[in-house]
């Protein structure tokens, strides 16, 4: 989010605060995302929001 850039390749595993993913334009990106503390139903993801999702 501060503009330093990190490439992500296969295999790789990433953890992150705050983060914005960009896939490259004729490839899948395929994620697992695992919260701790779990997921409590009230999330809410806003692709149209700058804001981002809620947690």
């Amino acid at each position: 989010m501060d503009g330093n850039v990190f490439p992500i390749r296969k295999g790789d595993m990433y953890v992150l605060d705050k983060h914005f993913l960009r896939g490259e334009r004729d490839k899948d990106m395929i994620l697992v995302s695992i919260f701790k503390p779990p997921l409590t139903r009230t999330e809410r993801h806003k692709l149209d929001d700058p804001a981002g999702s809620t947690y």
